[in-house]
């Protein structure tokens, strides 16, 4: 499936991750995005066949064990927050209010 990268779609995605870009940064953005998307079509024209998939990158299992600690302090966790409230963060609304 090829995915149409343009001007609107690069406007959608500012929206869904809640950023401002100006005029070269969305130029930049596109040309980048363009890039990508090749490298994935590149892929796309390789022979897979017989090819087993991967579930997980690191197939030797060499992760570190679960630990349970001590959750951060509030305090400390609201430190770099934008905008908070009786010791919670307040994100973007979802349903159309203000925050």
């Amino acid at each position: 499936m090829k995915v149409q990268v343009d001007e609107e779609l690069i406007r959608k995605l500012e929206r869904l991750a809640l950023i401002s870009l100006n005029e070269e940064e969305r130029k930049e953005f596109l040309k980048d995005l363009n890039k990508i998307l090749e490298f994935f079509n590149k892929i796309d024209e390789l022979n897979l066949e017989g090819v087993e998939p991967m579930f997980h990158p690191i197939s030797s299992g060499k992760l570190r064990d679960d630990k349970v600690e001590p959750p951060l302090p509030r305090d400390e966790a609201l430190l770099n927050a934008r905008k908070k409230k009786d010791g919670y963060i307040i994100g973007p609304s979802t349903l159309g209010g203000s925050t």
